[in-house]
């Protein structure tokens, strides 16, 4: 029998987040969520997004073991910019068993009835900065910080449970060589004089932090179209920045400005974090922290997170130079690759800054599930 229980306590919420690290502890593809950082984000007096999000989790159990977990959030907020009233899975885990699978889904479609919510999507975040998307294709390949690993009996569950397809996030790797540097060196020089752009450099930290409001607002205003994208409030800009800052390593980080010294486009690649946290287990205390720390000074892959170009600029050829003047720091430090984030699988605008890489495309694929309740 399967004993469905809410989280209450914060011994509940560890144990909730560390389910999946028993669950995947013999799964080399899988990589370990940062235990503090997964605190602060399920903790409404933490979290900025639970000024308009309500969100429920829960653990399965079965003879007093857990055998799985599930989060149920409701963005009054998204469903209100795009006039729906849905609930949304987040951060589902369970072992291969139907029951199981059957009660935890179950458990928020009742609460999402409740509501009076008319259909269930997932898995997807708090917003577009969260972990969003189950993987349905490429499990054989090591996952991201950034992203969720899955086993692939999932898919079977959520088509089996009625669940269809809402949409899909492709995921593709862009190789460092194969390509003619001093031909895209001179291309992207040539855009940077037509268009009177700058490339912003930034000798540190604390020197890149007044441009971070204009960052988020470039990507509030050039992803709002994206599938369930709701607007970065301010506290959660403070709260995201925070975290984003101690991934960054500054030579990977593209900044263009227009002619008038305004945010014309950015890119934010870091270095892959994928190894250290398997090292760590997640965890930064006691010793973490220096496999983080060696990960983001010496990396050997790079992530690439996040891309926006102003849309007024958006035919210019900026999006080459963002890529340009990462892969040539990269080249220099010896990096082979870089792995994109999830990215819609028709936006047609991101994938083609690979055009001038060697790439591998859709290397994996995951997928936002939907069903009426």
């Amino acid at each position: 029998m399967v004993t469905i229980r809410e989280v209450q306590t914060r011994k509940d919420r560890k144990r909730f987040i560390c389910f999946q690290n028993q669950l995947y502890r013999d799964t080399p593809q899988y990589i370990p969520t940062l235990l503090s950082d997964e605190l602060a984000n399920l903790n409404p007096k933490k979290n900025p997004a639970f000024e308009y999000c309500e969100m429920r989790f829960f653990l399965a159990e079965r003879e007093g073991k857990t055998v799985g977990r599930i989060g149920g959030i409701i963005s009054h907020k998204a469903n209100e910019i795009w006039g729906v009233r849905t609930i949304r899975i987040t951060r589902m885990d369970f072992i291969d068993d139907a029951q199981v699978a059957d009660a935890l889904v179950e458990t928020i479609a009742a609460w999402g009835r409740e509501q009076g919510m008319e259909r269930i999507i997932g898995p997807i975040g708090f917003c577009d900065l969260d972990k969003e998307g189950m993987l349905i294709d490429g499990f054989e390949r090591q996952g991201m910080f950034i992203t969720y690993y899955n086993f692939p009996y999932y898919v079977d569950h959520m088509r089996r449970m009625g669940f269809e397809k809402e949409v899909d996030w492709t995921e593709h790797i862009v190789y460092v060589d194969g390509h003619n540097q001093e031909r895209l060196d001179k291309i992207c020089q040539r855009i940077l004089q037509k268009g009177r752009f700058t490339v912003r450099q930034f000798a540190s930290k604390a020197e890149l932090k007044p441009y971070i409001p204009q960052i988020f607002d470039l990507i509030n205003s050039e992803y709002k179209k994206l599938y369930g994208v709701v607007p970065i409030s301010e506290k959660q800009i403070s709260y995201y920045a925070g975290q984003f800052l101690t991934l960054i390593n500054l030579e990977y980080l593209s900044v263009i400005q227009d002619e008038q010294g305004k945010l014309a486009a950015f890119g934010l690649v870091a270095p892959s974090m994928a190894e250290a946290m398997r090292k760590c287990r997640g965890r930064l205390l006691p010793f973490g922290f220096v496999h983080l720390l060696k990960a983001i000074r010496r990396p050997k892959i790079l992530d690439m997170y996040l891309v926006a170009v102003h849309s007024a600029y958006r035919n210019t050829g900026l999006s080459c130079v963002l890529l340009g003047e990462v892969t040539k720091n990269a080249a220099k430090n010896g990096i082979a690759y870089a792995e994109t984030g999830p990215q819609l699988e028709n936006n047609y605008n991101i994938q083609g800054l690979f055009a001038y890489y060697r790439a591998d495309r859709e290397v994996r694929r995951r997928r936002c599930w939907g069903k009426s309740l």
